[in-house]
């Protein structure tokens, strides 16, 4: 086992991407990083079409991507070698108590596929915008109390809520991913911002970014203004 190598799995939006000219700071600490060795990896709760958007438009290299909070898992040249769906027989119990009526605009996400209806199967990930945050939180709570048996429900930015399957999350993800690669769990590390951050924080001794939630602030270790200051200090 190569016991210098390091893996770096940073969640993508408020975190790897802050600004455009915060990620070109970010690009350029990666390419140190990727270049004497190590791995980085993106855990994001973004689509696969979302992501490659992102990787489209700032030309930003990573070795694997963790799509949609943790529901699947790719390598740098898209091969899939993970993927978890929401169980299809409670899909329309929880389509029910997402109260769609009040909702602004939502869609569903498959392995691949980013933009899909309610009757797809295999659903990987369900997003729904509510009109205020108040609200959005409240229908997360209801989703998770009902429903934790079968999945995991997160609030994210612009007031919306996103359900995954609660046999994965970013934190199990990364850990399929170490059962891969050859590198020693104290050479793991993991920054975020958000609610669906909390758990690899938590597990890998993680750190947050300075503008994260409370929450997750509470179980990090340090904060970080911008990721190239962690890799920074790694490397």
């Amino acid at each position: 086992m190569n016991t210098n190598k390091k893996i770096l799995v940073s969640d993508y939006d408020q975190t790897f991407y802050l600004s455009d000219e915060d990620i070109e700071k970010n690009k350029k600490a990666v390419d140190k990083f990727r270049k004497e060795g190590n791995i980085f990896v993106i855990a994001t709760g973004r689509s696969y079409f979302d992501f490659h958007n992102k990787v489209d438009m700032y030309n930003f290299e990573y070795d694997y991507v963790i799509i949609n909070h943790g529901a699947t898992i790719l390598d740098n040249n898209d091969n899939v070698f993970a993927n978890f769906s929401i169980n299809d027989e409670i899909i329309n119990n929880i389509k029910e108590d997402l109260q769609l009526e009040k909702s602004i605009k939502g869609f569903c996400c498959s392995r691949l596929e980013s933009r899909v209806d309610f009757d797809h199967k295999d659903l990987t990930k369900i997003n729904v915008k509510y009109n205020s945050k108040e609200e959005a939180m409240t229908i997360n709570e209801i989703i998770n109390s009902k429903y934790s048996n079968y999945i995991n429900s997160y609030y994210v930015t612009e007031n919306s809520l996103e359900v995954i399957s609660n046999e994965t999350n970013k934190s199990k993800a990364i850990n399929l991913l170490l059962n891969r690669l050859d590198v020693l769990l104290e050479n793991v590390y993991t920054i975020g911002d958000g609610y669906s951050d909390i758990g690899m924080i938590k597990d890998f001794s993680g750190y947050a970014m300075v503008n994260s939630v409370k929450e997750l602030k509470q179980v990090a270790i340090r904060e970080y203004e911008s990721v190239s200051d962690l890799i920074d200090e790694i490397i």
